[in-house]
């Protein structure tokens, strides 16, 4: 199948795109990879699967796990003759032999045993690929458990409520324009909002009998809390004062993080793209079905139907993840311990499957990247929050001191005037 006397032209890509040091998948990568599979045809395909193998056999599992990722993006975009290729003996056997391998890692051997499984659901209508089902069975046989990696999809909503979330999206994308100092398109636009605001305000402060304002677009705004207070405050009840019940809505609790459930790509200007997972620090609610965020340096607007709100971290564990950071910290000494026997190895010339030290040294360290990724990842956004508070507070002093400035040249002014002359 495989010709290993030649160099195999996919190596660099797949190299590339299953590199230990990433920190995520490489989808820049991963993509040219499909598109050079299926411009080279049955040929790509087998180059593409025996580079793969050899990655699958790398002993880091940061490697296998992404090895598999691309797999399963060359599945999901080409055809056919990559299809044979994962359903062939070679292939079958290197993901069995993955699965059984004693040293493999849980992570690792719970996402190939769900490929494993996705691939024979996919392939069971085609007699030529039964291959993959060989392979489920004789690892079913062996007591093995699958789980089919399925993400749910964002929660489905009718037409009436997508036609609201349309309507909302327009008036958060003409806010965060306004924000960020306009465009001619949206001048008039934006005239039309502020009268439309001067009529909902006046319209809230009676008895509404009408419609209520509407926008260019056709948008009709909910009422805000304000207003809605003021509109009860107009009814009979103001004989009898329930300030409790006016106040109850303060007593709920403030989201000022959120987690990301699904993925978002943005789609307009202003808006906040992120990953499942990612953590959002939420700095404005002002509308109902979108907030504005911000992320590693980025701000822009995003749905709530595709995030969930975190509860603040308590004492406890706030204390807690102080000392994991402090524990992963105080595992320098081993990694510059390691360095330094490697190099002392290298020199000497001796074995280095026989240095027993070096051994587990590494499997010590090798626990440690996925920590230090996500520390990483933690300081990042720390930095990036930092850097935002930073600017507003430079902003915030400049005109602090410009008003300073102004105030006293209008005191001094006023003094000059009121002093008699002799």
């Amino acid at each position: 199948m495989f010709r290993g006397n030649q160099p195999n032209p996919f190596d660099d890509l797949v190299s590339k795109s299953t590199d230990e040091n990433l920190t995520g998948e490489d989808w820049e990568t991963i993509l040219n990879l499909c598109d050079k599979v299926q411009d080279e045809g049955e040929q790509g395909a087998q180059n593409a699967i025996a580079a793969l193998l050899k990655r699958l056999a790398h002993r880091s599992p940061n490697v296998q796990l992404y090895a598999l990722s691309v797999a399963e993006a060359l599945s999901k975009n080409c055809g056919i003759a990559l299809h044979r290729e994962l359903a062939s003996r070679a292939f079958t056997q290197g993901l069995e032999r993955l699965v059984t391998d004693r040293t493999t890692h849980d992570k690792v051997r719970k996402r190939a045993l769900g490929l494993i499984a996705m691939w024979t659901a996919e392939f069971e209508h085609d007699p030529s690929l039964g291959m993959m089902e060989e392979c489920y069975t004789s690892l079913a046989a062996k007591n093995y458990k699958f789980e089919t990696p399925n993400e749910p999809p964002p929660p489905a909503v009718d037409d009436e409520v997508r036609r609201r979330e349309e309507e909302e999206l327009q008036r958060a994308l003409e806010m965060s324009l306004r924000d960020r100092g306009g465009r001619n398109d949206f001048t008039q636009s934006t005239s039309h909002v502020g009268a439309s605001d001067s009529g909902v305000t006046s319209s809230a402060a009676g008895p509404s009998t009408g419609t209520g304002a509407t926008y260019p677009s056709g948008y009709v705004p909910a009422r805000s809390p304000s207003a809605a207070a003021a509109s009860n405050s107009s009814l009979p009840a103001q004989s009898s004062p329930t300030p409790a019940v006016a106040r109850a809505p303060v007593s709920t609790p403030v989201v000022t993080r959120v987690r990301a459930l699904h993925t978002f790509e943005a789609t307009e200007p202003g808006e906040l793209a992120f990953e499942r997972g990612d953590v959002i620090r939420v700095v404005d609610r002002a509308y109902r079905d979108w907030w504005r965020g911000q992320l590693r340096g980025r701000t822009g607007i995003f749905p709530v139907n595709y995030v969930e709100p975190l509860p603040e971290p308590s004492a406890a564990e706030l204390a807690r993840e102080a000392e994991q950071e402090a524990a992963i910290f105080a595992q320098a000494a081993n990694v510059d311990r390691l360095l330094t026997l490697l190099r002392e190895l290298d020199s000497s010339g001796e074995r280095l499957a026989d240095n027993e030290e070096i051994q587990e040294l590494y499997r010590s360290c090798m626990t440690l990247r996925p920590k230090i990724v996500k520390l990483i990842d933690k300081y990042s956004q720390k930095r990036a929050d930092l850097v935002i508070m930073n600017e507003a507070f430079v902003k915030a002093r400049t005109l602090f001191d410009r008003m300073m400035e102004e105030s006293l040249a209008r005191h001094a002014a006023s003094e000059c005037f009121a002093t008699p002359l002799n």
